[in-house]
């Protein structure tokens, strides 16, 4: 029976460019840009939260309304469909991309050279950017044809009689948040010396004990 200890893997503390916070993280070179990104964050993680909760407390009417009172609610769908889901997707992305909650792995990445990893973050800043750019691009367009238009469910729907360019608002405002925050990101790593990684805020990971 073999007695050797599996090695553990954690975060190696002050390894990284940054401190966690609640909502990003606080470095020492620009720490009003800091700021200003982490209050982003805070924005979208307070929509996202609401929506959340908001979900929840229509749940729970809902099921009260149609055992209780046999009177189900019925907008309640389109609203959570339309509008809540939606907050929660976009602006909670914005706040997961600034408090590094997406699943990465980066242990390829953590082994390459430092210009190397600088040159891959620009490139994925970049591709992020552009990505942001066609969400707000086409989310403009559906909300201001909606907006032109005046769509709005026809009345007796169940879907609430709001005017429909109001949900469809959500995708590019939200996205105009995000490329601001990746758009700070993306200026800091360009005008850093080539030799340092700057956004790289939780840089590696060690074995524990080493």
């Amino acid at each position: 029976m073999s007695t050797q200890v599996l090695e553990t893997i954690v975060h190696a503390e002050g390894r990284g460019a940054g401190q966690r916070t609640t909502f990003g993280y606080l470095t020492p070179d620009h720490p009003r840009l800091d700021r200003f990104q982490n209050g982003i964050s805070a924005f979208c993680a307070a929509i996202s939260g609401i929506a959340v909760v908001l979900i929840a407390l229509l749940t729970v009417a809902e099921v009260v309304a149609r055992v209780l009172f046999s009177t189900p609610l019925g907008w309640n769908v389109g609203f959570v469909e339309q509008y809540l889901m939606m907050a929660i997707a976009f602006f909670g992305t914005v706040t997961a991309y600034r408090s590094g909650a997406h699943v990465a792995v980066t242990s390829i990445f953590e082994k390459t050279p430092v210009i190397a990893r600088k040159m891959l973050l620009i490139v994925a800043y970049i591709v992020i950017i552009l990505g942001l750019v066609f969400f707000i691009y086409s989310g403009t367009r559906a909300a201001n044809f909606s907006f032109i238009t005046d769509e709005a469910p026809p009345p007796g729907m169940a879907d609430l009689s709001w005017p429909t360019w109001w949900w469809k608002s959500i995708i590019p405002v939200a996205a105009i948040l995000g490329l601001i925050v990746v758009a700070i990101d993306l200026f800091r790593e360009l005008t850093a010396p080539l030799k340092d990684v700057v956004t790289d805020y939780e840089a590696g990971e060690i074995p524990e004990g080493h």
